[in-house]
């Protein structure tokens, strides 16, 4: 089927095209996929198309549907000026596979129901976070010839396997095949990693399909700031040297090797490990502590907005994920952040994250599931403040240049404008006051069953 539907109006303040972006996780929610999200749908506007977000009641990561939301069908209000609808679903968090099943299937089908009645949409992005949303994509396509983007942030089939999540082998048969039915029913696939292109073009989808939209940051709210005496008192680490995890705490992030770097580290009394966020293996991560009786350990909460006091008051932010396969392809979202705020990361793993750290030289890399090597790169790193604010400044002077969101916004528009001229496929607006923007070493060619896993993907956390 080829698209022919046309832009009414141009980027320039009038009405332009309407794209909707379908995902399962969104603010008020906390994680790294709703802030990209949200980040993206925000640059989108920007860029002088008609954002709107199709969403389901927020619930996550506890796995039950926030206050103001509840005992509610659907659901509509407006987050920094983009539109965003709400539909019921099956609140679940946890192991259970038929629970999350229950979960993403609920807003599978209450979206789709929802989209097939919307009015005007020229495209649909699908964040295929669960894979299951691909369903709403080929449904539009088949049914009102709406074009999608398939937006695939993480290998969570692969990953699932590899961490022993999916058990059932015909359950991750069914997950990679429905992946690939729905890239190639896509207009295009767009993914966050060079090594994620070329792993899918290994599994048979035509490198012109693929598209380049990495993980970024957005260098207007984040920023160095000077340090927040209050605020470090608020979190308990005032006069400390902080070394920062702030993320989701996940299963395949492998955090026990920071506790294990932390009970190394007792002997050093002016460094303390941080560790912000949520996650189901938070409360293990508290029992191992207590039961160490680790003092250099300090969990606190604080929310992304919170993210440049945060980093006033941290000396290194701390990256790690386990040795599974799957790592070697990504970049973790969480990666990017600090550096934006010129903070350089200490990343105890492998992947393109890693590799990007090295040659740019933001940050140092230990090897993954290794406390004995975390513990000695952070005490290496807290005896030499000149290096760490060497590796800080080169950060932030590499997210500038290359990966703040009006970048990489820029970029992947002029990658869709390739594809429709080749393809002859929707019309996509022309960023305000977008020039040709240099894609950079990493960038690509400008053409070219997560159900039991406790959250959304890998890849996309912060």
């Amino acid at each position: 089927m080829v698209f022919r539907r046309r832009i009414r109006g141009g980027p320039n303040g009038s009405p332009g095209e309407r794209w909707v972006i379908l995902t399962q996780y969104y603010p008020p929610e906390p994680g790294a996929p709703q802030i990209r999200l949200h980040t993206l749908a925000r640059h989108l506007q920007r860029a002088g198309i008609d954002v709107r977000v199709l969403t389901g009641m927020p619930n996550y990561p506890q796995g039950v549907v926030h206050e103001g939301y509840r005992r509610k069908l659907q659901a509509t209000e407006t987050i920094d000026g983009i539109p965003v609808s709400r539909v019921w679903l099956y609140p679940a968090t946890g192991r259970s596979i038929f629970r999350r099943l229950a979960n993403y299937l609920s807003f599978t089908f209450t979206a789709t129901a929802y989209l097939l009645f919307m009015p005007k949409i020229d495209m649909l992005f699908v964040e295929s976070q669960p894979i299951s949303l691909g369903i709403a994509g080929v449904m539009l396509k088949w049914l009102r010839g709406i074009p999608y983007v398939y937006n695939i942030p993480d290998l969570q089939a692969d990953s699932a396997k590899q961490l022993g999540f999916v058990g059932a082998r015909v359950l991750l048969r069914i997950a990679v095949g429905m992946e690939q039915f729905f890239m190639r029913q896509s207009w295009t696939v767009s993914t966050v990693t060079n090594r994620f292109i070329e792993y899918y073009v290994d599994r048979g989808i035509p490198r012109a399909k693929l598209t380049f939209l990495p993980n970024g940051a957005d260098i207007e709210v984040l920023r160095p700031l000077p340090y927040d005496e209050q605020y470090a008192r608020r979190l308990g680490v005032f006069g400390k040297k902080v070394f920062t995890y702030a993320g989701t705490h996940a299963y395949y992030h492998g955090l026990e090797a920071l506790i294990e770097a932390a009970r190394l580290l007792q002997d050093r009394p002016d460094i303390v490990i941080l560790l912000v966020g949520q996650g189901p293996v938070r409360e293990n991560l508290r029992r191992m502590a207590r039961v160490y009786g680790l003092e250099n350990v300090v969990f606190g909460d604080s929310p992304f907005a919170e993210m440049p006091q945060l980093m006033s008051i941290t000396y290194a932010s701390v990256v790690v994920m386990k040795d599974i396969e799957t790592a070697e392809k990504m970049r973790l979202s969480k990666t990017f952040p600090p550096l934006a705020c010129g903070v350089p990361v200490i990343h105890s793993g492998r992947g393109e994250a890693a590799d990007l750290i090295v040659e740019r030289e933001c940050g140092l890399c230990a090897p993954p599931d290794s406390p004995q090597d975390l513990q000695q790169v952070i005490r290496s790193l807290a005896d030499d403040q000149a290096l760490r604010d060497k590796l800080g400044a080169n950060g932030r002077r590499f997210i500038t240049e290359e990966l703040s969101w009006e970048q990489i916004i820029t970029r992947w528009l002029e990658q869709l404008r390739a594809l429709r001229a080749r393809d002859d496929a929707p019309p996509v607006p022309q960023a305000v006051g977008a020039t040709s923007a240099s894609t950079g070493a990493h960038a690509a060619p400008a053409v070219g069953v997560n159900a039991a896993i406790d959250r959304p993907a890998g890849v996309s956390e912060p």
